[in-house]
């Protein structure tokens, strides 16, 4: 090897270790949770950062999975049907490695009972994509600020307008589902997913159950309500994988007239997702089940979770100032108010210059 090679190498190791001691600095400055309470984080991450936010030991049920999961499950609605306490830990669009992670990591401050995992993320699997986020996520783990790396972009922006409960976005847009009643009988068009487990997906589930047996906590499979991602083909799918790995499985696409669910009223965006009013439903569903197969404490009265009582009542409010819209019709208002005040403004200008 030549002299200059070595210096070439050197300086390469020189290199790399610089950039890892700029990132271990920039990680440990990162105030993800101050942001968060200043509206600054607003995206994927911001159920992870809220998480941070409980009080310790005090989340009984997490609930994994997309924005199937995300839209279909209010926590406040459980605690208020049934005094039990749980939390949204997933993110739109979510994957199973980054489903890992994020149990990990709201188990850190946590000792949940139970974990319920939407099906649809056990569907999803792209190779280039899930390649690339294996090797990301043991990174972004272990280093916030290649995690928040976008949060600079948003300190200078304006806050936004998103409030959480629990990991829970309210949204009361009805949107009806006005195709086939049978929609399990139909085929299903997404090329974001399959229509079974893949192996890789199945491996990292493996993952999750042994990290969660360890852990004392208990999984149970669901498939929310969605006449645009489930048909029979797939509940046979998720009903064999259950059994398979030894847990509970439970598809409430069977389940609508139990739910007593009204796809003219109770999805927010033509069956995809559901709305506040399907939500309710979802829950009470839930909370009945929890109430007479499940293990947990109704919290309700213990002054240690009286913030639970009060964030009800924030909760509330909200519902009632948001009835109808969802927060992109409010912010849409928003822009709009401002686009009007602007244009305003620029013609009354431009007819003083004129008359000037």
């Amino acid at each position: 090897m030549t002299q200059d090679s070595r210096k070439s190498i050197v300086k390469l190791i020189l290199f790399g270790a610089i950039t890892l001691l700029a990132v271990v600095i920039a990680s440990a400055m990162m105030r993800p949770t101050k942001w968060f309470d200043e509206n600054k984080i607003q995206d994927r991450n911001a159920r992870t950062v809220q998480m941070m936010e409980q009080p310790a030991y005090t989340i009984d049920v997490f609930n994994l999975g997309d924005s199937l999961s995300t839209a279909g499950f209010s926590p406040m609605e459980l605690w208020r049907e049934q005094g039990y306490t749980s939390f949204n830990i997933g993110a739109d669009g979510i994957r199973m490695q980054e489903a890992y992670y994020a149990v990990v990591e709201a188990c850190e401050k946590q000792k949940p009972r139970y974990l319920m995992i939407e099906s649809l993320v056990l569907f999803r699997y792209a190779m280039g994509q899930d390649l690339q986020m294996t090797l990301s996520q043991p990174l972004y783990h272990r280093f916030a600020f290649l995690k928040y790396h976008n949060i600079w972009k948003s300190l200078v922006e304006e806050e936004g307008i998103m409030v959480y409960h629990r990991g829970y976005t309210v949204n009361q847009n009805v949107w009806e589902y006005d195709g086939e009643e049978d929609y399990l009988d139909l085929d299903i068009d997404d090329p974001n997913s399959k229509m079974s487990v893949s192996t890789f997906n199945s491996l990292v589930f493996d993952r999750i159950k042994a990290f969660c047996d360890k852990k004392g906590i208990q999984i149970i499979i669901y498939s929310m309500p969605s006449a645009k991602n489930y048909n029979q083909v797939r509940i046979n799918a998720m009903e064999s994988f259950a059994k398979e790995k030894g847990v509970t499985y439970i598809d409430l696409n069977g389940k609508t007239d139990e739910l007593g669910l009204d796809w003219s009223q109770d999805t927010n965006d033509g069956g995809d997702h559901m709305n506040l009013n399907g939500a309710r439903k979802v829950v009470r569903y839930f909370g009945n089940y929890f109430r007479n197969n499940l293990d947990l404490t109704d919290h309700r009265g213990d002054p240690a979770y009286s913030d639970w009582d009060e964030e009800l009542v924030e909760y509330d409010k909200l519902v009632e100032e948001m009835e109808g819209k969802s927060f992109l019709d409010i912010y849409t208002e928003k822009k709009d108010k401002e686009w009007d005040e602007k244009y305003k403004k620029e013609d009354t200008t431009n007819n003083n210059d004129v008359k000037k």
